[in-house]
């Protein structure tokens, strides 16, 4: 039987940051020039998911000394957590983001 241990405190960091990625992932789908197809917005939002997991496993370890076996599992849970929350949280106002992070267009109009 596999016994997986989970640390409450490094999980609670996580849910808590993973309602505030969306917002990350909707910015940089706007502020990247080539994310442009679904995919690319879903490999945008599983790269921030696993950094964020990272993240909190590294301040974890920072803080305790001790490393979290299990890390494979806070890389699961962050992608859950960030996807769900997306979902559920800032669909609606993900496209919006999206927009505000844009880079401006500047277009040159010559007089003849």
């Amino acid at each position: 039987m596999m016994d997986i241990a989970i640390p409450v405190a490094p999980l609670g960091v996580l849910t808590l940051l993973g309602f505030f990625a969306p917002y990350v992932v909707a910015a940089l789908n706007g502020a990247l020039p080539f994310v442009k197809k679904s995919w690319q917005k879903k490999a945008v939002s599983i790269v921030v998911s696993l950094v964020l997991a990272a993240l909190v496993v590294v301040l974890y370890y920072a803080i305790t000394k001790e490393p979290i076996t299990d890390w494979w599992l806070f890389a699961l849970l962050a992608i859950v957590i960030v996807n769900a929350s997306y979902a559920l949280v800032t669909r609606d106002s993900a496209p919006a983001v999206e927009r505000a992070a844009e880079p401006p267009v500047i277009v040159a109009h010559e007089n003849h």
